[in-house]
């Protein structure tokens, strides 16, 4: 062996049964010999090594394929493989050979025309072939088809190969033959590689140099291995740029079991994943506090005019879940300190560049808040925190950058969506691309995105661009812009213009109707909410419940973009015009402005976007707001209102949020607003009753949220016939809604949630296109009429919190319901049996807090059913059918202090099932079969007191929560070595 290791030549070829030497070198013809010193030349001077890398290829030495097998032997010993090559001519004793493929796991067999005469190469595929299957999947098959079809090497009745193996026989006998007859039909089965199905053997080569180079990886743990199938795994819930260890890192810093109040900062550069990480930590941690908050974008936020008003009063409204008008910052210090003070809350404030912004939220001693209260911020840059830190109230984190395992995993789920067999050929490139964002999620999530369905010339030319610019990533994701069409351009510019977190509808309805004043590079044909999903889909922005975001760093990409090609010097006017009034004291941008003696700021004709915040603009400008298309003036004196809308017949939004409207205001009948699409009253308190909409016959969406003494609302609301949304959100003086309803033929999404209605009208079953009614904490809602079940297009219905004692059995019939949610229904005492009609829609069920004690029979229909929620109810026991509801994926049922006994073992059939929370039960005993769910990541047993051993988990478990004495078991006992870092 010795020798053999230090041969150069790494040629190798066995001598089977009777056949000699001398025979072997009759059958070698002049171009093979030419072929093997060519491959020779290969591995000259390079010692022979019998490496677990190893790719071993076989062929036919006499046949065509030798100038591609040398070919293909250059690509990967350049890529670092190690290639150990087997022909038909003798070199090594058959003991090397074998040594030689059992320390190998890739195997390649060429198959040519006369590959099988050869018994050589046939003894070789049924030595791989043997070796593959005893090595539990370690070891695999790819076979290139090169001049034959699949079916010749599967042994179809027509199969090239069978004339060979029938003159085998008569030398080597049936049973040698049979063998060499099952790799074969083994191999054949294998997808491989057919030469015929790409264009050049320089790209046949390609695809292999690539598939290989993925197997390696996969191998040695560089990627994972869902990603080594042909299926396409969903990203987890858990965002997949942040490591498990950073977020356990962050809870110890919270140290929740400890009484005091802290802070806890995450730092960390652009597009490192803050934000992501706090946000995971946010949802983890959420329900062990009595109210929570998430304030994000507050670096964008404040820029706005009264950004700082409008922050806190969406805080106290987070917490307190009621309304209350911020008139000042100070005022706001000032209530924030009072309402804080008995409360454990939870608070998140991404993106804070200002140390002096944290004042304006949590007071400078932390002294506003509840035993075990727990702040976090998200900011670039620690010393935000450092008065905090050096006074031993904050702790601080720095977010790694992403390691070049987890930077190529997340990249491919971007990248590769739906697609990996056929980009397995591209993992050399994805490599270089990705060692370019140097670890950064987002430029990792832009770069996959982009080049996802993108060919194999534009993702070289991608990795070229990212060598090109270094860590230049502005020019990178500006060349990115630049290969978008101008729609896509245009909206992306556009929405980079609009406030954080604004509404897609919103967002669409302006984007659709905003002038066109290049028509040449804005067709007429631009449909906006196909632009959003393109944007979407290349995560230049995001989308959650219906709340379009950006990040920081492509929001500053595109007005860079805006200040530096579409500026025109000679106005200071920007192109087509989203502008944002803005104090001259703090700075002007480069781009629209309002300006005038009183407000200190500049307005220009162009401007179709603006922001007034509480600016009490003068008469003399009365005329500066008639080409605005979306105004948000919130907090206006009610006689600016006349002054300075009665002109104006082009606006598509307005948005006079914590204004002084009332319905006693003349401007109501003398306004034109025939365009106006949405209209925002959003904490108007002076208003009683609301106007009469004949003003605007084309609302097509209605806010009046967090009115907190409208009472009634005008008859002429049933002629909006196109209405979608009407949001009368804790609107908590309202006890009643118009009699008829019908007429708003085209209402989509009905939100009552905190009103004091006390009964639905039977009108509301006309509503044909009614897709959601959320009546969350109407205390006084007892009634729920049959006519709600009219409604076929149904597809989200609450009830939380409601004083209903029963559903209807017709409640079956809505066909569409995806998502039922009855919580804290205390006098729901059971289901309908139709509930199980809607096997096909829903999805979630949420009767947590009602007094069901057991499940319909039906309910084992559900077969859609992802979300079980029964925390807090009655229910004795899990139906033994639970394995029925195929698609479940969490069960939540918490403190269920009747659940007792023995889980059902037919849990093993939910296959899909991630959360499993059981905290404060009284079950016994958790099945054996649990160990074999696949998806298995949060099993939650706190308080479970009667639980006093565990049988073997999933071995995929990322959160386990049980007691102390059960803690102490496991860790003392090896069958849970697995899991020990989940207990520490």
């Amino acid at each position: 062996m010795a020798d053999s290791r230090s041969r150069k030549r790494r040629e190798v070829a066995p001598s089977f049964g009777r056949e000699g030497e001398s025979r072997k070198q009759e059958k070698l013809k002049s171009g093979a010999e030419s072929s093997v010193a060519e491959l020779s030349d290969l591995v000259e001077d390079k010692p022979a090594r019998l490496n677990q890398d190893d790719v071993i290829l076989s062929y036919l030495g006499s046949d065509s394929p030798i100038g591609f097998v040398g070919s293909l032997c250059r690509c990967l010993e350049a890529d670092g493989i190690h290639v150990f090559i087997v022909c038909d001519i003798p070199f090594i004793l058959p003991e090397e050979l074998r040594l030689s493929v059992s320390s190998s796991n890739i195997y390649i067999p060429i198959f040519s025309k006369a590959y099988a005469y050869s018994s050589e190469c046939l003894e070789t595929l049924a030595l791989m072939v043997e070796h593959m299957s005893r090595s539990g999947g370690k070891k695999v098959i790819l076979p290139v088809f090169y001049d034959v079809e699949r079916s010749d090497v599967q042994l179809d009745q027509k199969s090239r190969y069978r004339d060979a193996l029938d003159a085998h026989k008569q030398r080597f006998g049936d049973e040698k033959v049979k063998l060499w007859e099952k790799a074969l039909v083994g191999a054949g089965k294998v997808k491989g590689w057919e030469l015929s199905s790409y264009k050049s053997e320089k790209e046949l080569i390609t695809a292999i140099v690539g598939e290989i180079l993925f197997k390696l990886m996969i191998a040695h743990n560089h990627v994972s291995e869902d990603l080594s199938t042909g299926d396409n795994p969903m990203l987890s819930d858990r965002t997949s740029e942040l490591e498990d260890s950073q977020e356990s890192k962050i809870m110890e810093l919270l140290e929740l079991e400890v009484s005091d109040v802290r802070i806890v900062g995450i730092h960390g550069r652009d597009g490192i994943g803050k934000t992501a990480l706090a946000k995971i930590i946010y949802d983890k941690i959420s329900l062990r506090f009595d109210a929570c908050s998430f304030l994000a974008e507050i670096e964008e936020t404040t820029r706005q005019p009264g950004g700082v008003h409008y922050l806190q009063t969406k805080l106290i409204h987070n917490i307190l879940k009621r309304e209350h008008e911020v008139a000042s910052a100070f005022e706001g210090v000032r209530f924030l300190k009072e309402i804080f003070r008995s409360m454990k809350v939870l608070i998140v404030l991404d993106d804070v560049e200002k140390a002096s912004l944290l004042k304006e939220f949590v007071g400078a001693k932390l002294d506003w808040f509840g035993c075990g209260s727990r702040v976090i911020v998200t900011s670039k840059e620690s010393r935000v925190l450092q008065g905090f830190v050096a006074r031993g109230l904050a702790h601080t984190y720095n977010v790694n950058l992403m390691d070049d395992n987890g930077a190529f995993n997340f990249f491919w789920q971007y990248a590769a969506n739906g697609e990996k067999d056929e980009l397995r050929s591209y993992v050399k490139i994805a490599i270089e691309i990705v060692k370019a964002a140097k670890g950064l999620p987002l430029l990792v999530k832009v770069f996959g995105s982009f080049l996802q369905h993108k060919g194999l010339e534009e993702w070289i030319k991608f990795k070229d661009l990212t060598q090109q610019f270094q860590e230049d990533y502005q020019k990178i994701l500006s060349a990115i812009y630049d290969t978008l069409d101008e729609d896509l351009k245009l909206t992306y510019l556009n929405l980079a213009s609009f406030p954080p977190d604004v509404d897609f509808r919103i967002a669409s309805l302006v984007l659709c109707w905003l002038p066109h004043p290049h028509p040449i590079i804005w067709p007429h044909h631009y449909n906006c909410r196909d632009e959003v999903s393109v944007l979407c889909r290349i995560s230049l922005i995001e989308m959650d419940e219906n709340k379009l975001g950006m990040h920081s760093m492509l929001r500053c990409l595109a007005r860079e973009i805006v200040d530096e090609r579409f500026h025109d010097p000679g106005t200071g006017a920007g192109l087509y015009g989203p502008a944002i009034a803005q104090d001259r004291k703090k700075g002007k941008r480069k781009r629209d402005h309002l300006e005038t003696k009183e407000a200190g700021c500049e307005i220009l004709p162009s401007t179709t976007f603006l922001s007034l915040g509480r600016a009490n603009i003068g008469r003399q400008f009365a005329g500066a707001l008639s080409n605005v298309w979306w105004l948000q003036w919130q907090g206006c004196p009610q006689d600016a209102i006349s002054m300075h809308l009665e002109k104006n017949e082009n606006l598509v939004i307005l948005d006079l949020s914590w204004s002084k409207v009332t319905e006693s205001w003349a401007g109501w009948n003398r306004i034109k607003m025939e365009r106006l699409k949405v209209l925002n009253l959003t904490g108007c308190g002076d208003l009683l009753i609301t106007p009469s909409f004949s003003c605007c016959p084309n609302l097509e969406i209605l806010i009046f949220e967090l009115c907190s003494r409208l009472v009634h609302l005008d008859p002429s609301i049933n002629y909006l016939k196109c209405l979608v949304t009407l949001n009368l959100k804790f609107c908590s003086e309202l006890s009643m809604l118009p009699a008829e309803m019908g007429g708003m033929n085209a209402l989509e999404e009905l939100l009552i949630d905190g009103t004091s209605i006390r009964e639905l009208p039977a009108s509301i079953g006309k509503l044909v296109q009614l897709q959601i009614l959320s009546a969350t904490n109407c205390l006084s809602l007892v009634r729920f009429p049959s006519s709600v079940c009219e409604l076929k297009a149904l597809s989200e219905l609450a009830l939380d919190n409601a004083k209903i004692l029963e559903l209807p059995e017709s409640i079956g019939d809505l066909g569409h319901l995806r998502r039922l949610s009855l919580k804290d229904c205390h006098g729901l005492g059971k289901l309908p049996e139709s509930i199980g009609k809607l096997g096909h829609s829903l999805e979630k069920l949420d009767i947590s807090g009602t007094s069901v004690s057991s499940l319909p029979d039906s309910t084992k229909n559900l077969r859609r059913l992802k979300v079980l929620k029964l925390d807090s109810c009655f229910i004795r026991e899990f139906p033994l059918y639970i394995g029925k509801l195929i698609s479940l994926e969490e069960v939540h049922a918490s403190w269920c202090r009747s659940l007792e006994g023995i889980f059902s073992s037919d849990i093993v059939r939910l296959y899909s099932l991630r959360e499993l929370r059981l905290r404060g039960t009284r079950i016994s005993s958790l099945p054996s079969e649990i160990q074999f769910l696949p998806r298995l990541q949060t099993l939650d047993l706190l308080h479970c007191d009667f639980l006093k051993e565990l049988p073997t988990l999933p071995r995929n478990l990322t959160s386990l929560d049980v007691d102390h004495n059960l803690k102490q078991k496991m860790l003392g006992s090896s069958n849970f070595s697995r899991w020990w870092h989940l207990l520490q």
